[in-house]
């Protein structure tokens, strides 16, 4: 079998099963085998496979037959220009994320013009950090942060520490096991959060390879996928200094429940929701006035 057969071969498998966008699937799973980009792969169709690579690619695609993502399959994925390390102990990072990525840098750097102290460091918390996407991506392109990496998910943490550890960047992300804001301490210029905001209803209607192979603790959102939000937005106040800012991401149609847990939990503060690249509102940027004081949740 050559290069051309073997493309051919695993796009009509993945067609055939199933499987989402087979041609880009099939591409990912021949460049991770042969160890090459994706302009070479499809260069030389006339490459022949060995016996062992021919045995391998056989085992690979069976892993994806099973449905397990191909993000954990070739231990890899892309977020925000940056290749991550990524297994089911942690989350896949999505590309709607990286809208709320964009947004955290473009207020940071708002935020860090209006100082007198142009050299102060900017102290961001990543809540429910994952595999470390959030946090690694805002750390590389605002060289002023030192960033707090939380999760309550000790095997995530593991995850976000290869990641940490390969793109250097010990000194300015540190890792924090805990549930939500729990373990910071002091006042933060921004909170970042894309915590889990899957409704149990939902959870059964997944496709197989997330509910089958992603993390449950990381989908969970509770009875209406806004428990662990609630959570959070509740301490918020107590840990946001002013003039700062809290971004979290959202589900689809999501938008006016958050809005109102927000306005209820923190009166008065800015709340402004924007649009992912799909037109769907993805994330709610919270404003925080510090005269407002939170409210607690009765009972």
């Amino acid at each position: 079998m050559n290069l051309g057969q073997a493309l051919k071969y695993l796009t009509d498998t993945f067609k055939q099963n199933d499987i989402p966008e087979p041609d880009a699937e099939a591409s990912v799973i021949l460049c991770h085998l042969l160890k090459m980009d994706k302009s070479c792969l499809y260069a030389q169709p006339g490459l022949e496979f060995n016996a062992d690579q021919f045995d391998e690619l056989e085992k690979l695609v069976a892993r994806r037959l099973n449905r397990e993502p191909a993000a954990y399959i070739i231990k890899n994925k892309q977020f925000y220009g940056i290749d991550l390390y990524v297994d089911s102990r942690a989350l896949i990072p999505r590309p709607e994320t990286e809208t709320l990525v964009e947004e955290a840098i473009k207020f940071a750097q708002k935020y860090l013009e209006k100082e007198s102290n142009s050299q102060r460091k900017l102290l961001i918390a990543d809540v429910g950090t994952g595999s470390g996407a959030i946090a690694v991506a805002l750390a590389l392109n605002l060289p002023q942060s030192i960033i707090y990496a939380v999760d309550i998910s000790a095997k995530a943490l593991e995850v976000a520490a290869v990641n940490v550890k390969r793109l250097g960047l010990e000194s300015r992300i540190t890792l924090i096991q805990g549930d939500v804001l729990d373990p910071i301490e002091g006042k933060l210029d921004m909170i970042v959060a894309n915590l889990p905001y899957i409704e149990e209803a939902e959870l059964g209607c997944l496709q197989a390879e997330v509910s089958h192979h992603e993390p449950g603790i990381a989908l969970q959102g509770g009875a209406d996928g806004t428990s662990v939000i609630r959570r959070m937005l509740q301490q918020a106040a107590g840990k946001i200094k002013a003039g700062g800012a809290v971004l979290l991401e959202i589900g689809a149609g999501q938008e006016q429940c958050v809005t109102a847990i927000v306005h209820d939990l923190m009166p008065g503060n800015l709340v402004e929701l924007i649009e992912d690249l799909s037109g769907i509102d993805r994330v709610v940027k919270i404003g925080y006035r510090p005269e407002r004081l939170p409210r607690t949740i009765p009972g």
